[in-house]
């Protein structure tokens, strides 16, 4: 969402590129392992476009879309059936809610730009002329108020609209702070920084920060510079609905501990988490690894003690996307648990493997080398695995793996990349 890096509009990449794009962003995050993470200008644009995704609707009525078509410096888009399937179904949670007073009639709302992540659709709009915001996931709707003013930063016209629960922002900016970064900051110390790209009409913006809620710090100012200015928390939402309930296990050991990670989890929070299966669960030590799926997007999650606020824990989560168009198998990118530079002891450090294997697997063996394999049950796709500690984790390092079906008959044979 960088205006100025120069960058070729948004397009679809395969999972496994975005996956290696991804981690070649995090190097020094695994090993070593940074206690920050702190993405700015080019780190924030490749991922912004390793993200980039379309977002599937499974119905939608055709509109007329009467807004203006957004700028192309600003590198904004506007995807029509996007934009209605997402104003309906916001419209349609006003509705059951019994809110239809507090807002302008359907008819009335102008899309000016759409944003898309994964399964996560935000459309910037005006309601009579109000700004407003709809944000859609697989089971949530959430929608601004377009009553509600600003919350402004101190001394701008910057100032916030929404902040949902999957991390997503939506504001204003002030027109004399043009090339200004959002940056999000995590109670834990995990950092975010992106371009604004805005509204040439109203000067609306959105933000994926995709960091918890209730423990963000969102700044604005530019790059490096020493004078950030702090949002306040946005005004509370009209409408904020589960639409599409999907029910998930979470009374299992692993469905608890994945219900108990990813709503703690700080930093690359799951839409619709409530909505995973749970899949394989690792623990050892201090240390927890849990694996969930929901359709052809899969989570994994991480709990480790908070080496620097000692009593609590700390979680972060990582989504991918297991499509039709991706590899049969597929190593997800995940961190290392207590690495020294977290401030956990020396030798503490643990690694999971984690893959995405083909569904009729039941049984996988896992060849790390040098006369070291593991067997391991797959769940639902899913594999979890400690990666022994003599093994050289580098990025161009391998694993075979082999997966069987509950007949034994071989469904996938083959080398995966370790990290």
């Amino acid at each position: 969402m960088s205006d100025d890096l120069g960058l070729p509009p948004r397009r679809t990449l395969p999972d496994d590129v975005r996956d290696r794009l991804l981690a070649e962003v995090r190097a020094g995050i695994g090993k070593p392992r940074r206690p920050k993470h702190v993405w700015y200008a080019a780190a924030a644009a490749v991922l912004v476009l390793a993200a980039g995704a379309v977002v599937a609707t499974k119905t939608f009525r055709e509109r007329p879309v009467a807004g203006p078509p957004p700028d192309p410096g600003n590198r904004l888009t506007l995807d029509p059936k996007v934009a209605t399937a997402a104003l309906d179904r916001c419209w349609a949670a006003v509705q059951a809610a019994g809110k239809t007073d507090r807002v302008p009639p359907r008819a009335e709302w102008v899309p000016l730009f759409t944003e898309v992540l994964q399964a996560d659709a935000v459309v910037a709009a005006t309601a009579a002329g109000k700004p407003m915001f709809c944000e859609t996931t697989e089971t949530t709707v959430t929608v601004s108020d377009p009553a509600a003013t600003p919350a402004y930063a101190p001394g701008t016209r910057t100032g916030l609209l929404l902040q949902s629960p999957t991390g997503v922002v939506g504001g204003v900016l002030d027109p004399g702070m043009a090339g200004v970064f959002l940056d999000s900051r995590t109670e834990g110390g995990e950092n975010m920084s992106q371009g604004i790209s805005f509204s040439p009409v109203t000067h609306q913006f959105i933000g994926m920060t995709r960091s918890s809620l209730s423990a963000t710090t969102l700044t604005v100012g530019k790059p490096m510079a020493p004078d950030p200015r702090t949002l306040p928390p946005a005004p509370a939402w009209l409408v904020m609905a589960v639409d599409r309930p999907v029910t998930a296990d979470r009374t299992s050991p692993a469905g608890r501990a994945l219900g108990e990670c990813l709503d703690l989890a700080e930093m690359e929070v799951v839409p619709d988490a409530a909505a995973y299966a749970p899949g394989p669960l690792l623990e050892t030590d201090d240390f927890r690894v849990v694996m969930g799926r929901l359709g052809d997007r899969v989570a994994v999650c991480e709990t480790e003690p908070d080496y620097h606020r000692p009593g609590r824990t700390k979680s972060r989560s990582y989504a991918g996307y297991i499509g039709p168009q991706t590899q049969v198998a597929r190593t997800l990118t995940v961190d290392t648990l207590g690495h020294p530079q977290t401030g956990a002891p020396a030798g503490k450090a643990r690694h999971p493997y984690v893959a995405a294997l083909p569904l009729t697997a039941t049984k996988a063996t896992i060849d790390f080398g040098i006369g070291t394999s593991v067997e391991a049950d797959v769940v639902d796709g899913m594999v979890a695995a400690w990666i022994p500690p003599n093994i050289d984790q580098t990025p161009e390092a391998t694993v075979h793996v082999q997966a069987r079906d509950a007949q034994g008959k071989v469904v996938y044979d083959g080398s995966l990349r370790l990290i």
